[in-house]
């Protein structure tokens, strides 16, 4: 019988790449952002030559638009803020995004998640099937206890 590997041994076992930010306090903002490609990471900057591994025990797995109504509710300021930057009536949508991505950490590490893993909507029959999809993007939230090798 074959194995059923858990969430956190799946992004545990890959290689992720990662594009530092500018700001370097964005990490105790925001968390790391990684993703499963270099090709996919360049679209936030140039990446590190070298992908980056993880140790990740308790992740938050999902659609972005799940894990906001999971952590926040589907009324909540935080999903109306998504909504906008989604059909792209916001103003300023790297100001919306930074704030999003601000609560959203806050509220996964007030719940003990170290990660959030957001994969594409129409990924979610893997997910359901407990098998990460190749595509992920990944929000290590604590980078200085030891998560990152």
């Amino acid at each position: 019988m074959k194995e059923i590997l858990t969430f956190a041994d799946q992004l545990n076992k890959r290689k992720w790449w990662h594009s530092p930010p500018v700001d370097k306090a964005a990490y105790k903002k925001r968390g790391m952002f990684l993703t499963s490609s270099y090709k996919e990471c360049e679209f936030y900057g140039r990446p590190l030559d070298k992908p980056i591994k993880v140790n990740v025990s308790h992740p938050l797995v999902d659609t972005e638009k799940n894990i906001i109504r999971f952590l926040f509710g589907n009324n909540s300021s935080q999903m109306l803020a998504y909504a906008d930057l989604i059909k792209g009536t916001t103003k300023e949508p790297l100001k919306v995004r930074f704030k999003l991505d601000r609560d959203l950490f806050n509220a996964a590490k007030n719940k003990n998640h170290d990660a959030i893993a957001v994969v594409a909507e129409e990924e979610l029959g893997k997910i359901k099937n407990h098998k990460l999809p190749r595509s992920v993007e990944l929000n290590v939230l604590d980078t200085e206890g030891g998560i990152l090798k």
